[in-house]
């Protein structure tokens, strides 16, 4: 019975989905069928189609809605934000424009200017995941 019992522990405990740190995806496309960025690339020209994607490590958002947020270098300037509503159950929010009119690199910086910019995710005034962009010409 012990045995059994012991076994059981460590099966519940082995299953448990893994969880990982958040991350922020940037790609030229969208995987409609596997709901991933395809493509991935942190260098965009101005007009060049960009797919963001917050992968929150396998949890589900603690909130209805994150804040996308595009920074100037390494500076805590903000060239722009826009909420991104979530549900409580996503793990994922994605910003990609519609399929008939994608998203353009400059549109989401508001800027066609070369240099290196910050896309990052937020809940409130914490920061979850951030990652570098490089526009070039």
């Amino acid at each position: 019975m012990f045995r059994f019992i012991a076994f059981s522990i460590v099966l519940f405990f082995g299953c448990k989905a893994s969880e990982y740190e958040p991350v922020v995806i940037l790609g030229h496309e969208w995987n409609a069928t596997a709901k991933v960025v395809a493509d991935t690339t942190s260098t965009f020209k101005a007009n060049d189609i960009i797919v963001i994607q917050m992968d929150n490590g396998n949890k589900p958002f603690k909130s209805t809605e994150v804040e996308l947020r595009i920074y100037q270098g390494e500076t805590d300037r903000i060239l722009f934000k826009r909420s991104q509503p979530v549900k409580s159950t996503d793990a994922k929010a994605v910003v990609k424009g519609p399929d008939n009119k994608p998203l353009m690199a400059r549109e989401i910086l508001r800027t066609a200017t070369p240099g290196i910019y910050r896309i990052a995710f937020a809940v409130g005034d914490s920061v979850i995941a951030e990652k570098r962009l490089d526009l070039v010409k």
